[in-house]
């Protein structure tokens, strides 16, 4: 059927109950996508490696003594390879305080009594920004420890 320039029924077909109900969802489906979208998602992946044979684990509220900057004074061996990676999109940004606490349960876990040798990885991928802590789990070796279990 054409339609001569001009035509009021033109303007008419647009305001036919069927083409309101179609601009209204599409509209919906914009605004839910877009809401869905900004809302953002995010992940926590942690695990070990054993370094040096099975160690048992120790309580969920273990104390984990975490060493990011220096080492500490008493002897001790390395146990685990530690990992923790955070994923989130949009403005969630990761650091090293919202990892921490799954770093201590993955020490707690490799039977850990402290973390040295601390990395901090950080990228983006188109919207999400992936954080990567890894550390070494150690254990002491001197009688404090025998005494703190």
């Amino acid at each position: 059927m054409g339609v001569a320039p001009g035509d009021i029924r033109v303007g008419l077909e647009m305001n036919e109950p069927g083409t309101r109900m179609q601009g209204a969802m599409k509209r919906a489906i914009c605004v839910i996508f877009l809401a869905s979208s900004l809302s953002g998602c995010a992940t926590t992946i942690g695990n070990y490696r054993p370094l040096n044979g099975q160690y048992p684990p120790r309580p969920d509220d273990c104390r984990v003594d975490i060493f990011k900057n220096q080492l500490p004074v008493r002897p001790y061996v390395a146990i685990s390879r530690l990992n923790v990676h955070l994923e989130k999109t949009f403005f969630m940004p990761s650091d090293f305080a919202s990892a921490r606490d799954e770093l201590r349960r993955q020490a707690c876990l490799s039977g850990a009594d402290g973390v040295v040798d601390i990395q901090e990885t950080n990228s983006i991928y188109l919207e999400t920004r992936i954080y990567n802590l890894s550390g070494t789990g150690i254990h002491y070796l001197d009688e404090d420890a025998k005494n703190e279990k």
